[in-house]
């Protein structure tokens, strides 16, 4: 019977552990880019400890409605292009006036969002931060495309 249950345990193990490994280096990929992106705008902007402990916080909220709003305009805009053939005029035209509706509430959030980084740093600091937002994304796609994994900077 222990043979049975060491033989299933392995074999549960031998089927899972690519997918943590992959989990993992997923995880650990993603803990890489964040750093980066800390590192980048914390150094571009010149952060100090104080203005850091506010910005961040509004920082991370931004960035967490950014990516839901993101994900949600790709899903749609995905759904749209894999059914198009399928659709109506009238389909299309409302898939199209949706995706026009999804920019503008990423437009209004980025607006939201601006003027709560005026109230925690002095507004060179904020197009600092702007312009360090755009050097991530410009370092991120170089690393990527060359496939080395983001460090710290």
């Amino acid at each position: 019977m222990k043979k049975l249950n060491l033989s299933v345990l392995l074999l549960i193990l031998f089927v899972t552990l690519p997918f943590l490994v992959k989990s993992q280096n997923f995880n650990q990929r993603k803990a890489d880019i964040d750093a980066l992106k800390v590192s980048i705008i914390t150094t571009k902007v010149g952060l100090t400890t104080e203005e850091g402990k506010v910005f961040w916080p509004v920082y991370n909220e931004y960035d967490a409605e950014k990516q839901r709003l993101i994900k949600e305009r790709r899903q749609k805009i995905v759904t749209a292009r894999m059914n198009a053939d399928n659709l109506s005029d009238k389909e299309i035209e409302e898939a199209i006036l949706n995706d026009f509706t999804l920019k503008q509430r990423e437009l209004d959030m980025e607006r939201r969002y601006y003027d709560k980084f005026k109230k925690v740093l002095p507004m060179k600091k904020v197009a600092k931060f702007y312009m360090a937002e755009d050097q991530f994304k410009r370092e991120l796609l170089k690393r990527l495309r060359n496939q080395q994994p983001p460090e710290n900077q």
